[in-house]
């Protein structure tokens, strides 16, 4: 559907402008003014029919749908419709992003045994044997909130089972901490504040970076500032546990 492949494109990050003989790129601001303004709160299918709200939540909720502004048949106006995802062609995206996104420090890199040394000064890591680990380090930075919302709905969904613990880290004093998570909180997690000793010891300069692992401790998915493809992947992951 072409309509819902233009909104895509815009949607992207950045966009590629001819400017008076030259190229620049647009910015994600000026992007965000081109899209179509929606103002039907209803979901619909790509022949226009209306999706139940609840159903539709729940399709965007699987990470099988996505959301896209676009023409329907038979209508005239930009309406929010949903897609199924193609996961191959998502999946190959999500792999050269991830390199982008990959931490400083080999010791935080796929396929490496998370080194736990500098967490056990700060908490019983036995408790931790045959289990995956979540590591959430966060920094404050309010740009990041509704990153921390999905992670927090979809930790939620799996935490029951027993089989992941979920560390929140950062460099912050207790009070600074306290204050922000009254805000911005990280659910279901073991908070360790005023922990520049761990930062430290994994270079990870203050950024927001999420790390997993497997049950034996394995680094399955390290990356930082890579709010569009974690939750999908933070999904998949703990699911698959």
């Amino acid at each position: 559907m072409k309509n819902i492949l233009t909104v895509a494109l815009l949607l992207s990050g950045s966009v590629t402008l001819a400017q008076t003989g030259k190229l620049r790129t647009m910015t994600g601001a000026e992007a965000t003014k081109m899209l179509p303004k929606i103002t039907d709160s209803k979901y619909y299918d790509r022949e226009g029919h209306v999706i139940d709200s609840a159903k539709a939540r729940q399709m965007i909720k699987s990470f099988d749908y996505e959301t896209w502004g676009a023409i329907p048949a038979g209508q005239t106006e930009y309406k929010n419709v949903l897609v199924k995802v193609n996961h191959a062609q998502q999946d190959k995206k999500d792999a050269g992003f991830r390199l982008f996104s990959r931490p400083k420090n080999p010791k935080l890199w796929d396929g490496a045994t998370l080194d736990l040394t500098p967490i056990a000064k700060h908490t019983d890591v036995s408790k931790l044997d045959g289990k995956a680990i979540v590591l959430l380090f966060w920094n404050g930075a309010p740009g990041y909130k509704y990153m921390y919302d999905n992670i927090n709905e979809i930790v939620s969904n799996y935490i029951a089972g027993n089989k992941f613990e979920v560390f929140a880290i950062t460099h912050l004093d207790y009070e600074s901490a306290k204050n922000n998570q009254k805000n911005n909180p990280i659910m279901n997690a073991y908070h360790i504040v005023d922990a520049g000793d761990i930062t430290d010891f994994y270079d990870t300069e203050h950024k927001a970076l999420i790390v997993v692992t497997n049950a034996q401790h394995q680094i399955t998915y390290a990356a930082q500032n890579a709010p569009e493809m974690l939750p999908r992947t933070l999904n998949k992951l703990l699911k698959g546990l």
